[in-house]
């Protein structure tokens, strides 16, 4: 993705489609739409994934724009990447080789970084311009 029209949708203010969500169970994945709140046409969709395929605490977030391109995907827990221990991210823009680049989740700005389903779910959101005031996430009822 070019780094303007990245910039353009990261930045853009977002709101789900839900005012309240719950967290994938472990071993599941769940997802979450989205839209832009300047510009309803542009459409995302949030995955939280739980499944691992080594590991049985994986923690994944992915963001989509227009359902199929991806956009950012943060590994909270899982496999380290050419030598980036997670967390870590993977911007796919042109700046960061279309997400085959891992760069450590410290170094992304005002990202609190932590493993709890819930608090990362919110920070995941929140980082990605979601609007997140009055939203309830909710554990797993799984």
């Amino acid at each position: 993705m070019k780094n303007k029209d990245y910039n353009y949708l990261h930045n853009l203010p977002k709101s789900t489609d839900k005012n309240h969500l719950f967290c994938a169970p472990f071993g599941k994945q769940t997802s979450f739409k989205g839209t832009g709140i300047l510009d309803p046409n542009e459409n995302f969709r949030v995955v939280q994934n739980r499944k691992g395929h080594r590991r049985n605490n994986n923690l994944t977030y992915i963001l989509f724009y227009k359902q199929n391109n991806i956009m950012i995907r943060i590994d909270i827990n899982g496999q380290r990447h050419e030598g980036i221990e997670t967390p870590h991210v993977h911007i796919f823009d042109e700046t960061h080789n279309n997400g085959l680049k891992a760069i450590p989740l410290s170094k992304l700005p005002n990202y609190d970084t932590t493993d709890d389903v819930v608090q990362s779910l919110c920070e995941f959101l929140k980082y990605n311009n979601f609007n997140t005031k009055g939203l309830m996430i909710s554990p797993s009822t799984a």
